[in-house]
């Protein structure tokens, strides 16, 4: 399917994502602005929470990590200051003929669930990842719009969206 013409399940599935993530594994809840004195508060619980440092760029977080899975392209990065806790979503895709190693690599690599059909498409659950105890917490997802094919097929759909979501601020 060319670029740009993706059906509009796929165009919206980062945003999903990103809603479901926010409210199944998203950190405490949001908090009014700290007075200049609490600042540091502030900024130690944020890295306790894992959200991304100040200045921080949207970018291809998989290979910034260094773990980007073969046959995943990147498409992309947006910050999205008009949701909760602004976060930054960078956006991959991986054609159906990789998506089983993609998936199984994701799965071994960042502990994210296997991907299940429901309802029009494959989808993985709300999963979150943390670079070690003192590192970032990322949202990962992967899921198509598609027919229900078997696992055995998925090399007949054309694509899978894979979506990694970082948190710029406090919830």
């Amino acid at each position: 399917m060319p670029r740009g013409t993706a059906p509009a399940f796929a165009r919206v599935l980062p945003l999903l994502l990103t809603a479901l993530f926010a409210a199944f594994v998203a950190p405490a809840q949001a908090q009014p602005p700290a007075p200049a004195g609490a600042q540091a508060s502030e900024e130690a619980e944020a890295r306790a929470q894992g959200v991304a440092p100040p200045g921080m760029p949207c970018q291809d977080f998989l290979q910034a990590l260094g773990r980007k899975p073969d046959g995943v392209e990147y498409l992309g990065c947006e910050r999205h200051d008009d949701l909760q806790a602004s976060p930054m979503i960078a956006r991959y895709q991986v054609s159906g003929v990789h998506a089983a190693a993609a998936e199984a690599y994701l799965g071994k690599t960042f502990g994210m669930p296997p991907l299940e059909y429901a309802c029009c498409g494959w989808g993985s659950r709300p999963h979150s990842w943390r670079d070690g105890p003192a590192g970032l917490q990322y949202g990962l997802g992967m899921g198509t719009e598609a027919r229900r094919h078997p696992r055995t097929d998925w090399d007949r759909i054309p694509s899978f969206g894979i979506t990694v979501t970082l948190y710029t601020q406090i919830i």
